[in-house]
């Protein structure tokens, strides 16, 4: 190989005399010239060949990531922005957002008031004039990124917990749409979880079939099916229904999802059933029920009634199904079998045995819902160590955290099991009533325009604001959101950093 900065005798015209060979390679072989070429072939292939081409690129390069750690850190401003307006529930936008508004909606007003504070801001609005982050849709995209990553790490959740229930309820919304909540409830450990999903549009298709076809593909999209165990409702017959009604074809599909109606409706009926079996309480509900329908059919009554400093709550006309021939037979014989199980267990002529032999039935109707998942002979005999000792007599979430935090998950693995899968159980649709709550304040008279998926996306943000306040305390939490935002579409600002 010849290197041009190389002697003409031994890179262009040659030796002439052969008999000067030995000599002049001699001196050649230790002369300057020599070693740098020499230097040069050693080297050849060892540096990046894009930086040996142009060092202006390396330096391009620098360059473009220090400006990727300047467009990150103003993007967490706006994801800080996001997140604080969702976790108080308030709204992002006004009627006018520019620059001459008087009241521009409380996302760009905290962003000017952070301006105020810090530089590396003000001067992204004063110099920019590519990508703000004021937009409605990038407000849209960054609610959408942070549902996004919390969606994640409750995927994680149920990737780990061995059974969850599902509990869904609707009501209609401020522009009269008819939004069905949901909610995922399992077991981490020893700590009871309940997740929002979200809402859903079943304006279109209220039947059995709409209502379960939306429940069914948040499962699969979810990827939770084989993992359901129970499904709790209110007792409405298009969702209780047992033979066409939602909790039948989800259990047609899913065995294991067994059926819980919702008690605090079952309360509420029970109460509603006895008062109409009181005269003086019948009489005291038909009164209320009068007193509103007296001023609610007259504008003049009712401002007679708002300037008393009042309202009387609005009617809420409710169907009520109620058929449960166990609750009667327990109800009828409800002392005989308090006196029966009372001697079973308290009487000290009953050994532990005779304890757990009054279980068995109840196991057998467990094995027979829950066939692979427990193993039955040590099941057995791990409740029966426990109910031979009654120091071990706590209520299902006292044990389990006796089991924790005595490390004694190896020992009563079965026990454990089957404990979480009790807690599992949603015995009301408590959380999905809270949901709706949440719902009237995010979609209100003023808001009533915004889209489903944004109104789940809000709803998501200040329904688990507890687990978006935990994450957000992870440094790596706001790095997270901007990769969503960054691969989400092509973006007229520089998130990615190229590699040196």
């Amino acid at each position: 190989m010849q290197f041009k900065r190389g002697e003409n005798e031994w890179s262009i015209n040659g030796i002439p005399n052969i008999k000067n060979l030995v000599r002049k390679a001699e001196k050649h072989q230790i002369s300057k010239k020599h070693l740098t070429n020499k230097e040069s072939f050693h080297m050849l292939g060892k540096n990046r060949i894009e930086h040996s081409i142009s060092e202006s690129r390396r330096l391009t390069a620098i360059n473009h990531n220090k400006q990727v750690d300047i467009n990150r850190k103003i993007l967490a401003r706006l994801i800080d922005v996001v997140c604080f307006l969702g976790k108080q529930e308030l709204a992002f936008r006004e009627h006018r957002e520019n620059e001459g508004s008087l009241n521009k909606g409380n996302y760009c007003e905290i962003l000017d008031l952070l301006a105020k504070e810090e530089q590396f801001i003000r001067e992204h609005f004063c110099t920019n004039s590519v990508f703000k982050g004021t937009s409605h849709d990038i407000q849209n995209d960054l609610i959408h990124c942070v549902t996004t990553v919390l969606n994640s790490h409750i995927l994680k959740e149920l990737k780990i917990t061995n059974f969850i229930s599902i509990q869904a309820d609707e009501t209609t919304d401020v522009s009269c749409q008819s939004q069905m909540s949901l909610i995922f409830r399992y077991i981490l450990d020893n700590k009871i979880e309940e997740r929002f999903i979200g809402f859903f549009d079943v304006s279109k298709n209220m039947t059995a079939a709409g209502l379960s076809e939306v429940i069914l593909n948040e499962l699969s999209k979810w990827n939770i099916g084989k993992k359901v165990v129970f499904q709790t409702y209110d007792g409405a017959s298009v969702m209780a229904g047992e033979k066409n009604g939602v909790q039948s074809i989800i259990q047609n599909i899913y065995p294991m999802a067994i059926f819980i109606h919702c008690y605090a409706h079952q309360l509420n009926l029970v109460l509603l059933h006895s008062a109409k079996s009181i005269k003086d309480v019948k009489l005291f509900i038909a009164n209320l029920t009068m007193f509103h329908t007296f001023f609610s059919r007259s504008s003049k009554r009712s401002s007679l009634l708002r300037e008393q400093g009042f309202k009387l709550p609005n009617q809420c006309n409710t169907r009520w199904n109620y058929h449960s021939r166990a609750a009667l037979t327990i109800k009828t014989h409800f002392n005989e079998l308090k006196n029966a199980v009372s001697h079973v267990v308290d009487d000290p002529g009953w050994d532990s045995n005779s304890v757990c032999t009054a279980s068995e039935e109840k196991l057998r109707q467990l094995f027979k819902y829950y066939p692979d998942i427990f193993d039955k002979d040590r099941l057995k005999n791990e409740l029966y160590i426990i109910y031979a000792d009654p120091l071990k007599y706590f209520a299902p979430l006292e044990f389990i955290d006796f089991i924790f935090k005595n490390e004694l998950q190896e020992v009563y693995q079965e026990v454990t099991k089957l404990i979480q899968l009790v807690l599992t159980i949603p015995a009301t649709t408590a959380s999905s009533e809270r949901s709706m709550s949440t719902l009237k304040r995010i979609k209100s008279f003023l808001r009533n325009s915004m889209t489903n998926d944004r109104l789940s996306s809000l709803s998501t943000l200040a329904v688990e604001k507890k687990m978006l306040g935990e994450l957000s305390k992870d440094p790596t939490f706001i790095n997270n959101v901007i990769d969503v935002f960054a691969t989400k579409q092509n973006r007229r600002i520089d998130l990615n950093y190229i590699q040196i």
